[in-house]
């Protein structure tokens, strides 16, 4: 049996203005509400990757490639904001 992978719910606005994403519910519970997100470098980064394809584990590989962070720190980070996601419905586990 594979691991769940990620994936970003599509009931949302993705929009960039300047180095900046933010993200604003469209459907489901936080359409109802005032609520948009910010993302950081390393969130903009992790949500990019989020496509479905990837584990927590392939999230947290391709953070240490791509930024110079230690291990540890590059899975507290990954797990947190990870949590935070799902925390809002803005990501899900699926079987692949």
């Amino acid at each position: 049996m594979t691991s769940p992978r990620l994936e970003r719910t599509p009931d949302l606005i993705e929009r960039k203005v300047a180095d900046e994403t933010f993200l604003l519910p469209v459907r489901g519970a936080l359409a109802n509400t005032v609520e948009m997100f910010a993302l950081s470098e390393v969130g903009q980064f992790i949500w990019s990757c989020a496509d479905g394809t990837k584990g927590v584990q392939e999230l947290i590989d391709a953070v240490l490639q791509e930024f110079d962070v230690p291990v540890d720190q590059a899975q507290a980070e990954v797990a947190e904001f990870i949590g935070q996601l799902k925390a809002y419905g803005l990501i899900s586990e699926v079987q692949r």
